[in-house]
Order: C-alpha cells, then sequence, then structure tokens
C-alpha cells in the first residue's frame, strides 16, 4: 500500500483587510504529506513563523513518509515529531534573532498511507472530512472560546461572543512554549473522501453547512471547489488571511 496519491487543490490569499498574508501553505503530493499553518506576531514574524514552522514539518513529514513505518502507534509518533520539529525551528530561530522574539503559528499536518490518514495539530487551525456528503470536524480548536463552552461556561460560541469572547485568542500555538502540546489522531480512509485543511480566515467567515455543500460532490472538481471556498470567504469580507487545502485520496 504505502504512501497514497493524492488529488490536491490549495488556495492562500491575504483577504481585503490584512497588508500581508501570514498564513504558509506546504505540500507534497508524492509524498502524501499536507502542512498549513497561520502566523501571529508583529512586524511581520507571523510570516516568519509560518514559513518557518511550514518548511520544517513538511521536510520532517517527507522523511517519515519515506520510512516502512511499522505500525499505527509508530505513525501517530513522527507525525507529532514532525509538529515538535517545527516548535524547536521556531525556538531556534528566535534564539538567533531576538527581534523575531514572541512569534508564533498554528499548525495542522496530514499524511496518507496504508489506507489511513495520520494527522496532527496546534491552534485553531482545522481539519475537516467530508464522506457521503457529510462533513465531520476531526481537529478541535486550542482556543480560549472553545476552552469556555468545552468548561461549560457558555453554551456555545454565540453566547461567549455575546459576552465579549473572542475567538482569535489561542490558548496553545508553535514557537511560545520550550515543549509543544500536539494532538495527533488517524482514521481510516475510505474511497471518495474529501479532506479540508483551513485557516480561521474560512472557518470563521463560512459556516460549516455552507462549507459542506460546496464539497459534497465527491466527484466534483476539487480546484473549482476550493476556488469556490475562497470567493465565499471574500464575499463574506475577507477580514483574515484564508488558506485552505483540499485532498482527495486515491485508493486502490
Amino acid at each position: 500500500m504505502g504512501v497514497h496519491q493524492l488529488e490536491l487543490a490549495y488556495r492562500s490569499d491575504t483577504g481585503h483587510v490584512r497588508s500581508s498574508n501570514q498564513d504558509c501553505v506546504a505540500v507534497d503530493a508524492t509524498h502524501g504529506a499536507l502542512v498549513l499553518a497561520d502566523g501571529m506576531g508583529g512586524h511581520r514574524a507571523g510570516e516568519v513563523a509560518s514559513q518557518i514552522a511550514a518548511n520544517r514539518a513538511l521536510a520532517e513529514l517527507r522523511v517519515a513518509q519515506a520510512e516502512s513505518v511499522a505500525d499505527t502507534m509508530a505513525g501517530l509518533l513522527r507525525i507529532g515529531q514532525a509538529v515538535e520539529a517545527a516548535n524547536q525551528a521556531l525556538l531556534d530561530t528566535c534564539a538567533a534573532r531576538p527581534e523575531l522574539s514572541g512569534m508564533g503559528t498554528t499548525m495542522v499536518v496530514a499524511a496518507f498511507r496504508d489506507h489511513r490518514l495520520f494527522y496532527a495539530h496546534v491552534g485553531d487551525s482545522r481539519l475537516y472530512r467530508i464522506r457521503f456528503g457529510r462533513m465531520r470536524r476531526l481537529t478541535h480548536d486550542h482556543s480560549l472560546i472553545q476552552r469556555m463552552v468545552d468548561d461549560g461556561v457558555f453554551l456555545n460560541r454565540t453566547e461567549a461572543r455575546k459576552a465579549g469572547i473572542r475567538d482569535n485568542v489561542l490558548t496553545r500555538g508553535l514557537g511560545l512554549e520550550q515543549q509543544a502540546e500536539v494532538d495527533v489522531g488517524d482514521a481510516l480512509l475510505e474511497s471518495g473522501d474529501t479532506y479540508l485543511i483551513c485557516s480561521d480566515g474560512l472557518h470563521g467567515l463560512i459556516s460549516d453547512s455552507d462549507i459542506a455543500s460546496i464539497l459534497r460532490d465527491p466527484s466534483g472538481d476539487l480546484d473549482a471547489q476550493a476556488q469556490q471556498l475562497l470567493d465565499a470567504a471574500l464575499a463574506a469580507g475577507g477580514v483574515d488571511n484564508i488558506s485552505l487545502i483540499l485532498a482527495r485520496p486515491v485508493l486502490d
């Protein structure tokens, strides 16, 4: 089995409001590896952070995907290590360039192999799966608003927003701590699956139901669907950088 061939489409746009794009998308279809990072930090440091982290994570995934992974646990370990290496790359850069101190980034990484998806994430960028027309979020936001909903302080995000809780306050990020706290997971692939990785510039403006309606057709043109998602976020205001990756594994 090994690494799966992927149909891919991706977009990254500055949006209507921001002066620069602090998101970074890095993909390697040959190795079945995908990375999306949404940087944070002043004086363009977020742009630096997302690029350094994404490039390092993708390099680690290339090595991991070339290996003969023994089992699921080994796959989970390797995907987590790729994100930890990205965190270390940011810490090393800040040590060498103090003016970048405080920069950080979210991250989602995904690797397709052996009829399985391995993924890891930190922050509020997301991974979704669309199967048989139904969409499921595979990641759980590391944000203050999500934590307060989880803890029962508020019934839902709408209630939390009315109380003044902002969506973009993160509880985890890369480059901020010596040890990255990384969530990892895996899922079996099925024919017709479509996977979406996106920054909050997309999911913060477009509802899950609207995203699902665009991606419902498993035989739809992936590039056209990616453009539809970007256009929808821009039409909704484009108040943040917008980045997304669509992947459809080609199964034997």
